[in-house]
């Protein structure tokens, strides 16, 4: 009975062995994958920082979000009651955009009359 208890012992140490074995196996794996996620986070914050920060310098470049432009009569000491007309483009008198050729079954041809680019209305 003595050797059936003996080895009952061994097998309870060495099971006691194993299990301490996979739990440090355990700890260390987790510890690995803390410090990999920690890592992959930081590059993806730094990367979507990167991103934004370009996307803002697109949209800016590309006229989408334009600074407010300063008042030009400002120096001037004018107050406008409608804060639509402080910022009016300066240059009224450019010529409108021609208009593309016309389309269709029933276009007719562009007349010498229609062009209204060159008169001047001021005189």
């Amino acid at each position: 009975m003595s050797e059936f208890q003996a080895r009952l012992d061994a097998i309870a140490a060495e099971r006691v062995a194993r299990q301490d074995l996979i739990s440090r196996r355990v700890a260390a794996s987790l510890a690995d994958s803390r410090t990999r996620t920690d890592d992959l986070t930081a590059a993806a914050a730094a990367t979507v920082q990167r991103l934004v920060e370009q996307a803002a310098r697109a949209k800016t470049a590309a006229g989408w979000e334009l600074r407010e432009k300063p008042d030009p009569n400002a120096a001037l000491g004018m107050a406008f009651e409608d804060p639509e007309m402080s910022t009016e483009p300066t240059n009224r008198h450019a010529s409108p955009p021609r208009p593309t050729g016309r389309r269709g079954r029933h276009a007719r041809p562009e007349e010498a009359e229609d062009d209204y680019s060159t008169k001047d209305w001021l005189g």
